[in-house]
């Protein structure tokens, strides 16, 4: 997290020290696609049963492609700051697992056999971020890139038959990006093609109900993205 944090702060030192002459300047406006990987890793921390299991954990990959749409402003030497919104939402880390009745207490844990599916869903994203550059051409520039994002994530865990009526909310998640890119531009237009990876903050959700358990999860997502743009 170091790391990242000094990157952040490089790509907005570099904003001012880049001279090179740019007529592609001003505000601008566009849409991404991407094809992200979301990997997700969590545990769930319930009070311990008649199997003495009080902590299940699991991780999960998820691919999805993910529209986006973006508003910026860039500099005379190239260099770029905006924001960008995902709208709609996703689905990561969809598990299941197989529960087996309890011999012991029926009010502890989970009651009765079934299957449990593990599941969140993330929705309402927004990035802010800087794109220090470098322009090769009147053209063609290349990029680095840092952001700051943040995220709604809900449990959408499905109990199933086993009787347990935990239920969870929501908790909004900051995350940090890095990554790089090209762009390149032509009259009022302008494409780019970039790698983003982002590291979110833990997520830790405590059940409203039931035996009150506690979900915690961690993840990342790593994307290929090509954006197209008018410039105003």
């Amino acid at each position: 997290m170091k790391n990242i944090t000094k990157l952040m702060l490089s790509a907005l030192l570099a904003l001012g020290l880049s001279t090179s002459a740019y007529s592609f300047e001003g505000f601008s406006i566009g849409a991404i696609y991407s094809q992200t990987d979301f990997d997700a890793s969590g545990q769930e921390h319930k009070p311990a049963d008649s199997d003495g299991t009080a902590t299940t954990k699991g991780s999960d990959t998820e691919s999805v492609d993910v529209p986006s749409l973006f508003a910026e402003y860039t500099f005379a030497q190239g260099s770029t700051i905006g924001v960008e919104y995902i709208p709609g939402d996703a689905v990561i880390g969809n598990k299941t697992r197989v529960h087996t009745a309890n011999t012991g207490t029926p009010n502890t844990g989970h009651r009765s056999a079934g299957t449990i599916r593990a599941k969140a869903e993330v929705s309402d994203h927004i990035t802010f971020y800087v794109e220090p550059t470098y322009m090769m051409s009147d053209n063609f520039g290349v990029y680095v890139k840092g952001g700051a994002s943040n995220v709604t994530v809900n449990s959408l865990e499905d109990m199933g038959s086993t009787g347990n009526l935990s239920t969870y909310g929501n908790q909004d998640v900051w995350g940090v990006s890095y990554g790089a890119g090209f762009k390149y531009s032509t009259g009022n237009y302008f494409a780019k093609l970039e790698h983003l990876e982002t590291e979110y903050g833990t997520v830790s959700l405590t059940s409203t109900t039931g035996n009150k358990n506690v979900v915690e999860a961690d993840f990342e997502s790593t994307a290929t993205r090509f954006a197209v743009g008018y410039n105003f």
